[in-house]
């Protein structure tokens, strides 16, 4: 072997279990990630990292959630306290339906750790399902407060808003996000919808026509001399 294999393999030794599930998941091989987090789980029984790892890796291929589960399970016993667990418990919840036991997951995944944002998302998003509204606002805010001030959350704050019936602040939202992305047409669809359903249908026609393309005038075409 020439001394670049030899650095390789030096190299590919040398990584660490996450360095080699991580390399496998960036080059496309899910499954091959899988493989090397279950066999992490196997060597190091008593390191929660591995059935983490192969956790999150089953629920991502949607693979075997009775194994999920289980890996879970020997997570949660090794690091009772670890905010990660929680979450994937969470996760697994969602996907067999038990969403109420999803909420419950990803609060316990906040307390833990508030700065979670997955778990916020993931929380964010239960809420709306099941219709909660006061919850689903205080986590997007949450979201939008720690430095997530996209188009896409702040329509999801107007939403919650107009389901709560406080069309003033879903307005507020609206007119806020639409100064700030003018050339955004969803967002102006969402601020042309509003006022029509108040009334303003004279507003909403306005903004829908600054949504289309400025007509071009053609020149009248001269006949032709020949």
């Amino acid at each position: 072997m020439g001394q670049l294999g030899s650095a390789v393999l030096a190299v590919l030794m040398a990584a660490t279990p996450i360095d080699q599930i991580s390399g496998r998941e960036q080059a496309g091989d899910d499954a091959g990630a899988l493989a090397l987090a279950e066999g992490w789980a196997v060597g190091e029984p008593r390191s929660p990292y591995g059935h983490l790892e192969a956790a999150r890796l089953g629920l991502k291929l949607g693979r075997d959630l009775e194994r999920v589960d289980a890996h879970l399970r020997d997570a949660y016993a090794l690091a009772p306290d670890n905010p990660r667990a929680l979450h994937l418990w969470g996760v697994l919840e969602e996907e067999r339906g038990d969403f109420e036991g999803a909420r419950g997951a990803q609060r316990r995944a906040l307390s833990l750790r508030s700065d979670y944002t997955e778990a916020r998302v993931r929380l964010a998003a239960l809420a709306q399902r099941v219709g909660d509204w006061p919850e689903a606002e205080r986590e997007i805010r949450a979201l939008i407060d720690s430095g997530d001030r996209s188009a896409g959350m702040r329509l999801q704050l107007a939403s919650v808003q107009q389901k709560q019936g406080r069309m003033v602040d879903a307005e507020r939202t609206l007119v806020e996000l639409h100064r700030s992305e003018p050339g955004n047409a969803v967002a102006t669809r969402a601020l042309a919808d509003l006022y029509a359903s108040t009334g303003r249908t004279k507003q909403s026609a306005a903004l829908l026509r600054s949504l289309d393309p400025p007509k071009r005038e053609l020149r009248p075409l001269r006949s032709s001399r020949r």
